[in-house]
């Protein structure tokens, strides 16, 4: 017989992923992102971060490169929480949870310093947004 149960399991949450796309991407006054964004895809269309969650630090960010993000995503990104085994523990998608920096969980807001710190990122944000209460 199969059965599909719950398991209560205690993890060490070591970084969130951040998959957004930008609601406009470019070079003009009026563009959300320019192009020219540390970490943006291939194509220019989306934005991928690997954040640690205690410390606001994104992996791979060029050293020196302070910057400002306030973007719409539309309600459509999607965020992952990993444990320090690289096991995917919880996924979201559609409006920011509450650990990113958000305006209204519509629109990512980082002030991100020369050394890729999240300067506004708080670690103490609880993330039960991620779970069915």
């Amino acid at each position: 017989m199969k059965a599909t149960i719950k398991i209560e399991k205690e993890v060490e949450i070591k970084e969130v992923l951040i998959d957004i796309s930008p609601r406009y991407i470019g070079d003009s006054d009026g563009d959300d992102m320019p192009t020219d964004f540390p970490l943006l895809s291939e194509n220019k269309d989306a934005w991928r971060a690997s954040v640690n969650v205690d410390t606001g630090e994104i992996a791979n960010w060029p050293i020196g490169d302070a910057r400002k993000m306030y973007v719409k995503v539309c309600d459509a990104g999607c965020y992952k929480l990993v444990d320090t085994e690289g096991n995917v523990i919880a996924e979201k998608e559609g409006y920011v949870p509450d650990i990113v920096p958000n305006d209204y969980g519509d629109y990512v807001d980082l002030n991100i310093n020369e050394n890729g710190v999240i300067e506004n990122w708080n670690s103490r944000v609880s993330i039960e947004d991620f779970f069915d209460a």
